[in-house]
């Protein structure tokens, strides 16, 4: 009998999991709010149905969760939790790209009461970069060595042909989910102590970083890393734990200034009949015959020629165009603007960058490794995007072990274990999604 997969979502990273699984014998059926979006990835296929769903339909959900083998959730992550609910009902295994919350994470013991998997970041980061590293560290411990240092570095840019704004950056979706990790803190562990980063310090803990077959980039961390010492069995040994995102020179120091005038605030301000001169005229405090650019960097404190004043001139956000709301944050503000600015033209292609270094001690050979493994992958022209494939694949491929009964492990997982990170990374190879290490010993 064919196996049945839900997938819940058909946005822009779907298409490469839709086609995977329906040319290995899957049946599916795709949900959307937006039925077209489900047709267009169903297209011809016999064995395909596309829907439209509202997940606050919990009847709807739980009649179609009941009548299939597998549920993959490529909705919002804070949908999740409603979707394992039924899953747990019905006893039914659940695939998702995103990090494990503390309220997926409390369905731990019901799912492995009940045999089911809940295999969460299966992803791209989080994901690949989970499993590409936990191969290189459980080869190390294998070989009686200690990791010493990790550090993990993650971005998705635009293709060096088409790095053709002042930011260095496009937007693959809306670019409020990028704005708001923006105001995020973050820590690390670096030489055995915690390194607390304040939300407006981020963009200024920021290294630079050369990735071989890449570039240069800037890095700055990403949220908490010190949790990965227990997610990767690294424990006492390892002296430094760092976790960063990847920008192309010159992001950092725009988002540090924007940051300072109040730009990524996300509380809703008057905006009616504004234009976006005149908003940022009344979030600057600027006087009536202020320039704006000069008003903007004297309360960034740099001089006016500098980058982060003329990339809000590039953008528009001192032009006439009327913002077109009554009350809008200054952070929706600037999102809107940049989606149109900073949005991929038909035929660009997107580049992911993922790369990882560990120093390892090996102490009964008395020498350490310098280990390294990287991913520089490039989107199709006139069809899918990298991040499209590096996150939508690793979930399709666990998606097809689990029905075929090839992950023994049960509960809420992430893919850090041998059995799922050893055949989704050898299968990502089979689909020209390598991830190349090297290693030097001295």
């Amino acid at each position: 009998m064919m196996q049945k997969i839900l997938v819940l979502g058909a946005g822009m990273i779907a298409g490469p999991l839709v086609r995977y699984l329906k040319n290995r014998g899957f049946g599916l059926t795709v949900t959307s709010l937006v039925l077209e979006d489900a047709v267009k990835l169903i297209g011809d296929n016999p064995d395909g149905t596309a829907l439209k769903l509202d997940l606050t339909d919990e009847n709807t959900l739980s009649n179609l969760v009941e009548s299939h083998d597998l549920v993959i959730s490529l909705v919002p992550f804070s949908f999740h939790p409603l979707v394992a609910r039924h899953c747990l009902e019905k006893r039914k295994h659940l695939v998702t790209a995103s990090y494990v919350s503390e309220e997926m994470a409390n369905f731990d013991i019901e799912a492995t009461n009940r045999d089911l998997i809940f295999l969460n970041e299966i992803g791209l980061d989080p994901g690949i970069d989970h499993m590409s590293a936990m191969r290189i560290i459980d080869d190390v411990h294998s070989r009686g060595g200690k990791i010493r240092h990790f550090r993990s570095f993650c971005g998705g840019l635009p293709a060096p042909e088409a790095n053709d704004n002042p930011f260095g950056y496009k937007f693959s979706w809306a670019p409020r989910g990028v704005l708001l990790a923006s105001r995020n803190g973050a820590r690390y562990w670096r030489d055995n102590h915690v390194v607390e980063v304040p939300p407006e310090r981020l963009f200024r803990d920021m290294r630079l970083l050369h990735v071989p077959e890449a570039g240069d980039f800037e890095a700055y961390p990403n949220r908490d890393s010190l949790k990965y010492k227990d997610i990767y069995g690294l424990g006492r040994e390892v002296l430094s734990v760092f976790r960063g995102t990847l920008r192309y020179v010159g992001w950092c120091n725009s988002m540090y200034h924007f940051v300072k005038i109040g730009l990524l605030d996300d509380q809703p301000r008057n905006s009616k009949g504004m234009t976006y001169a005149e908003y940022m005229r009344d979030l600057l405090g600027a006087g009536p015959d202020e320039d704006l650019r000069v008003a903007a960097a004297n309360r960034m404190d740099i001089p006016p020629d500098c980058l982060p004043p003329w990339n809000l001139h590039w953008l528009g956000m001192f032009s006439r165009r009327p913002i077109g709301h009554d009350s809008i944050s200054p952070l929706d503000a600037l999102g809107e603007i940049m989606q149109e600015k900073l949005s991929y033209h038909s035929g660009e292609r997107d580049m992911v960058v993922l790369f990882h270094e560990f120093k390892a001690w090996f102490e009964e050979d008395d020498h350490y490794e310098c280990l390294t493994s990287s991913l520089v992958d490039f989107g199709v022209r006139y069809g899918d995007s990298s991040m499209s494939r590096t996150v939508s694949l690793p979930a399709a491929i666990a998606a097809r072990m689990i029905l075929e009964g090839r992950i023994t492990s049960r509960g809420v997982l992430r893919p850090v274990l041998p059995e799922i990170y050893n055949p989704v990374l050898d299968e990502l190879a089979n689909l020209k999604i390598v991830c190349t290490e090297e290693k030097t010993v001295y």
